[in-house]
């Protein structure tokens, strides 16, 4: 057979064949851009003419923030005569139909508005034009709170579909001559929820870089997550956020669950963080994070186990070490829970007051406090501001030491002890005011917020509520358990003789609060407000059952008129007032009853019993019916 050499068309076709054959490899797949979140307020440092930014029956002038050294804020203050329309809106900042987006604002006020203020004073109002009359209502953050500080206020709203012209107010809503409010650190991002401040300005961080999209101060700004942000040390996340960097992670427990833990995702940081306890967690970091999320889930035995461990590997780690106490104190294992205590002291040398001195005089829940501690001496000077105005402000009342009881559904709805306990006050006292959840209103202004957060927990609410009652009116605060079967004012008007204010105590700054007596006039009363409300505003969490008590021992230790004049008032001892409550459950017998109720003219029982334990001849079912002798 004679070779024959391959044509050009040949090899062509062969070529193609094979190109048919071997299918080029694909494409790399881009790399998914980082998240990034827009702050659509183009000047949202103010820096800017103030004359740019709409204003309506008010001035505004850029000014530098107190207290915040390089800041600026938008000054307004009121010019109409009214309350009406006092309010500035920022131009520029374009919001989609659909869109949902959260507001937020920094508000300074040197001292409380004055005057009748609108109903939007001090709020964040997000505002649209729609051809549906039902969704022109606008959307209102809570009021920035009208006392003298920094504030942070903010707002989450949908856009409706079809809606037009939409805009956010910042909304002064006083009169002219009646105060100014500086607004800073303006944002509006198409989020679910607040994000930390930022701008165009805002220097890198180990996580995110920050920039203008267009002029500096005069254009959107972005912040960008970083590809290589760090794990350690994470920042609250955004969901998309957290879902780019749980992607770049792999299978790597700590990493997922400190993401998990910045995305406030307890249940997938709780599996990561058990993945590394299980491969030995050298440094006790998860352990220590498993704890905490143990003691939040008020499961004591286990948060002890993990905490133990934490500790052990890093005792310089103070914080471990307080987190241990508090699951000692839960478990009711106080000589542990002083050991935990002091160990950890040896480490934290840095503390505002004495610690070992504060360790000493009482063991339970000293880590919450210290941390409240911290929180007081870092605004102490914003809490006696508050105190100071609110008392060169005194309310004009007739009340002549009025007599508050409270009971959040209405004492119609109450337990049979507590509706006993109303009628032998009232048999007793006149001036007596029963007040529900409906009606404080007519009393105090209770902070939205507050309210809102404290909705369903009457008890601490109410914690909150005497405080307010007693600094503006001066009076008597008793709690709706609280047995009296004798005139008060002989004893209140001795106890108010010698000091502004007064509890049953046990020594030093370790009082009751079940029954408590002020005038209005009380340094102690106006500080103890400041102060717990500045906490519930700022810090919002419960971190102790007694965190009301807490606040009061904390000020005790902080501020030398406070100590002065509660050691200046008359002591009575907190240990009669609950003889009545040990028994009560008990046989009634008359000379006992009497003894116990002459040992004290207030006597606090308890509301929560087994009912099985109640028998028709029982010193509570005595009270209940009001079949007994005592101040009849």
């Amino acid at each position: 057979m004679t070779a024959t050499a391959p044509t050009d068309q040949s090899m062509l076709t062969r070529f193609r064949a094979a190109f048919r054959l071997t299918p080029p490899p694909p494409l790399p797949e881009p790399a998914p851009a980082p998240p990034s979140v827009l702050n659509l307020v183009p000047d949202p440092g103010f820096r800017g003419d103030p004359a740019a930014v709409p204003v309506s029956a008010a001035t505004a002038e850029a000014v530098e923030v107190p207290g915040r050294p390089g800041v600026t804020g938008l000054r307004v203050t009121g010019l109409a005569d009214g309350d009406d329309g006092t309010f500035a809106v920022p131009a520029g900042i374009t919001l989609r139909p659909g869109g949902t987006y959260t507001a937020s604002v920094s508000v300074f006020l040197a001292e409380p508005l004055g005057g009748r203020l609108h109903r939007s004073a001090l709020r964040l109002a997000a505002e649209w034009t729609a051809d549906d009359a039902a969704a022109v209502a606008p959307a209102r953050s809570a009021p920035a709170r009208n006392e003298h500080g920094h504030h942070r206020i903010s707002v989450t709203f949908t856009v409706p579909a079809g809606a037009r012209d939409a805009v956010v107010r910042l909304c002064a809503g006083m009169a002219a001559g009646q105060g100014a409010v500086v607004w800073y650190h303006y944002a509006v991002t198409e989020t679910a929820a607040p994000v930390p401040h930022f701008d165009g300005s805002t220097p890198d961080d180990p996580w995110f870089t920050y920039e203008w999209t267009g002029e500096p101060d005069a254009s959107p700004s972005r912040r960008t997550l970083l590809p290589t942000a760090p794990a350690s040390g994470l920042p609250r996340l955004t969901a998309g956020e957290a879902a780019f960097l749980r992607s770049s992670a792999g299978d790597d427990p700590p990493a997922l669950a400190r993401i998990a833990l910045a995305e406030d995702d307890l249940t997938a940081a709780g599996t990561e963080l058990r993945r590394v306890v299980k491969a030995g967690d050298p440094d006790g970091e998860a352990a220590y994070r498993l704890g905490l999320i143990a003691l939040a889930g008020r499961r004591w035995a286990a948060a002890e186990q993990l905490l133990r461990s934490a500790a052990a590997k890093s005792p310089e780690d103070f914080e471990r070490g307080y987190a241990l106490a508090a699951a000692y104190d839960r478990l009711r294992r106080r000589d542990d829970s002083r050991r935990a205590s002091a160990a950890a002291l040896v480490h934290d040398t840095e503390l505002p007051f004495d610690g070992p001195a504060v360790l000493d005089s009482d063991v339970p829940a000293f880590g919450a406090r210290r941390e409240l501690g911290i929180f007081l001496a870092g605004h102490l000077g914003q809490i006696r501001t508050q105190a100071a105005q609110r008392l060169d402000r005194p309310v004009r009342s007739r009340f002549d030491q009025p007599i508050f009881v409270y009971w959040a559904q209405g004492f119609d709805a109450a337990p049979p002890v507590v509706r006993a306990c109303l009628a032998a006050l009232r048999a007793h006292n006149p001036g007596v005011h029963a007040l529900s959840r409906d009606d404080i209103g007519n009393y105090v202004d209770v902070p939205e917020d507050l309210a809102a957060a404290l909705k369903d927990d009457h008890g601490h609410f109410s914690e909150l509520l005497r405080m307010l009652l007693l600094e503006k009116f001066g009076g008597v605060w008793v709690d709706a358990t609280c047995l009296v079967s004798e005139p008060l004012r002989p004893h209140v008007d001795r106890a108010l003789a010698k000091g502004s204010v007064f509890a049953f105590d046990y020594t030093g700054p370790y009082l009751s609060n079940w029954f408590l007596a002020a005038r209005a006039d009380s340094y102690v009363m106006h500080l103890w407000r400041a102060a717990s409300f500045l906490w519930w505003e700022k810090r919002g969490e419960l971190i102790d059952p007694l965190l009301h008590h807490h606040v009061f021992e904390m000020l005790w230790h902080f501020d030398d008129r406070f100590r002065a004049e509660w050691d200046a008032g008359l002591r009575l001892n907190a240990t009669p007032p609950h003889a009545l409550r040990s028994v009560m459950l008990r046989p009634y017998e008359p000379e006992m009853f009497q003894t116990i109720m002459e040992g004290a003219f207030a006597h606090k029982l308890r509301l929560r019993y087994d009912p099985g334990e109640l028998s028709s001849e029982s010193y509570l079912a005595r009270i209940i019916r009001g079949d007994h002798s005592y101040g009849a």
